[in-house]
């Protein structure tokens, strides 16, 4: 399911509140008129053509226009050539006078048709006959509104809008109270989080990537303390036997290789630290990458188990030749050790990138293992025994060269089956 964006999503809940509080303005303004100013008017003008015309008759039955005046509540008035007038509220004003300070009222008026004409900020209609002209104030169109009535609804409905609005953006925000509480326990050193992930936004991301935070940090932490209980036993051990050799008069070659194996320790620890700067540190030369791997491979006492044909022609790169052989060193190393078959290498250019493999069909890695085999301090032997050593460092290492170089390293692995080590280098740094 393709992911909306919350950012997206918030735009569509601004858009649609703000299309629904101007939508409930105009209901407001509606339900505010006693009357509808359109139907009043339609009605209006209906019965002005149809009392004015037919009904009244000119001079007026001024009982028949009371009675209209009455019932639309409109004020009328009738001035005849003949000085005959009537009306209904001596408040109008006088035609002449109409005619005299009233713009365009004199055009309207030659053309002997209704019109609509304004007159000290009133609204009036006129309607000219061949005996005088009618003069018809509509009923007030303010008068129909409800302030009061307005204002509470318009209160109304925006606090309806802003509690649905609330509600909603908590129910959209609703996890990161969730986020809030892992953070803060990954914090106090709780690094067993499972939080839900339901959203496909950036929240739903954001909880993924701090489970598996959580998850990398815990095993971190608990590999640095197995690591450091490991190298404190391990450590005491030489130490032991050196202390025991001197008191009985062990030889020199013994207790130097005690010394050997605990320098060994201490230079995998600190160089793993090291490789943090290699990116700045890196010497890149031209290298036959062929050469240099059959160079590795000569340097191994059991060279005659790792399987490697070196290429009839050079395969050069821009690259660090001793990082890569530590790369190099590394990988075979852990083949032979987790394999009594033989290790196969391969390599090829294509498409500007180098390709390396190494193969072994020995004990393998288990799935969950597998996802943290780059980690510093993680091995998938826990026992640290003599036969395999290491401290979890060396794949951990290995990464940080190929990165520096701008390269991969990928392990696929099935317990029991073997591993596949695949390097991918670039032909220019």
């Amino acid at each position: 399911m393709k992911k909306l964006s919350i950012f997206v999503k918030l735009i569509f809940v601004v858009l649609l509140f703000g299309i629904l509080l101007n939508l409930s303005v105009i209901l407001v303004f509606n339900l505010s008129f006693d009357v509808k100013p359109r139907r009043y008017f339609e009605a209006f003008i209906k019965k002005n053509e149809t009392y004015i015309v037919n009904d009244i008759g000119v001079p007026p039955d001024t009982l028949k226009a009371r009675a209209i005046c009455n019932d639309l509540g409109i004020k009328m008035k009738f001035e005849g050539m003949n000085g005959y007038v009537w009306f209904s509220d001596a408040d109008l004003p006088s035609f002449p006078d109409i005619l005299q300070h009233a713009p365009g009222v004199k055009e309207k008026y030659d053309s002997h048709r209704p019109f609509v004409f304004r007159y000290q900020g009133r609204t009036f209609s006129a309607i000219p006959h061949p005996e005088g002209v009618f003069i018809i104030e509509p009923i007030n169109i303010e008068s129909m509104l409800k302030p009061e009535r307005g204002i509470i609804l318009i209160l109304i409905f925006i606090s309806l809008i802003i509690t649905a609005l609330y509600f909603i953006l908590r129910w959209m925000f609703r996890p990161m109270k969730s986020l809030s509480l892992a953070v803060k326990q990954v914090g106090e050193g709780n690094y067993d989080i499972d939080l839900p992930v339901e959203r496909k936004d950036e929240l739903g991301e954001l909880a993924a990537s701090i489970n598996d935070m959580s998850k990398k940090i815990g095993y971190a932490v608990k590999s640095k303390e197995q690591l450091l209980i490991d190298v404190s036993h391990e450590l005491r051990t030489p130490l032991t036997r050196i202390k025991l050799g001197l008191e009985v008069g062990s030889s020199k070659e013994k207790i130097n290789e005690d010394v050997i194996e605990m320098e060994r320790m201490i230079s995998g620890l600190l160089e793993n630290y090291r490789t943090g700067s290699f990116l700045g540190d890196l010497k890149p030369v031209k290298t036959d990458i062929g050469e240099l791997l059959l160079e590795t491979i000569e340097g191994f006492l059991d060279s005659d188990r790792i399987k490697y044909k070196k290429p009839d022609s050079q395969i050069n790169t821009s690259s660090d030749p001793e990082k890569l052989e530590m790369v190099f060193r590394n990988v075979l190393d852990n083949a032979l050790k987790y394999s009594n078959a033989n290790v196969e290498v391969n390599i090829k250019e294509q498409f500007n990138v180098i390709w390396i493999t190494f193969k072994d069909s020995g004990t393998g890695i288990g799935d969950e293992d597998l996802k943290y085999i780059f980690e510093p301090f993680y091995r998938a032997d826990p026992s640290r025994s003599k036969k395999t050593g290491g401290f979890g460092l060396g794949l951990s290492i290995c990464k940080k060269i190929m990165d520096a170089h701008k390269g991969e390293i990928n392990i696929e692995s099935k317990v029991n089956e073997g591993t596949l080590v695949t390097l991918k280098l670039p032909v220019k740094l």
